[in-house]
């Protein structure tokens, strides 16, 4: 298993969001392809290490108002939805 993902991000500007919450946790690069973005993420192999964060992206995503992207790990390629938030019951 590699320890390295790599999400496509769809401009630049979020880019720089989704680093200042990744780093310093989570080494790793961005690049551009193409048109599109790239951030990668070293993650350690320990028990819980990538579950975090795939839910830190997961918050980012939706925080982003993005509905979803794409991300890369162990060459096969995901989709990672925003989170639907449930709407506050009435009081």
């Amino acid at each position: 298993m590699s320890n390295v993902i790599r999400f496509e991000i769809p401009a630049y500007a979020d880019v720089d969001e989704l680093c200042s919450r990744l780093r310093p946790r989570w080494p790793g690069s961005q690049e551009c392809e193409g048109r599109v973005w790239t951030v990668s993420a070293r993650f350690r192999l320990t028990k819980n290490d990538l579950a975090v964060l795939l839910r830190t992206v997961e918050a980012y995503v939706a925080d982003a108002d993005l509905q979803a992207i794409r991300y890369r790990l162990d060459g096969r390629d995901y989709i990672l939805e925003a989170v639907a938030l449930e709407p506050a019951a009435a009081l």
